[in-house]
């Protein structure tokens, strides 16, 4: 599971439109199964909490271009 990329963002804010809760929740339930199935894979070193936050949920609190 790959977090979004520019094409995609935009697609999610489009979808979401201004609720950025629920665009929030969804790709922290993204966050939730990405980190699962990186543990499982990998588990040394662990997924960076901080990485995965900011390339899952950090780029939704930017504002619109």
């Amino acid at each position: 599971m790959l977090p979004p990329c520019g094409l995609a963002r935009m697609l999610l804010r489009v979808e979401y439109g201004a609720d950025r809760v629920a665009l929030s929740v969804y790709l922290a339930s993204q966050l939730f199964d990405a980190t699962a199935d990186l543990l499982k894979l990998n588990p040394e070193p662990a997924p960076d909490p901080r990485e995965l936050f900011d390339r899952f949920l950090a780029w939704t609190a930017q504002p619109r271009l």
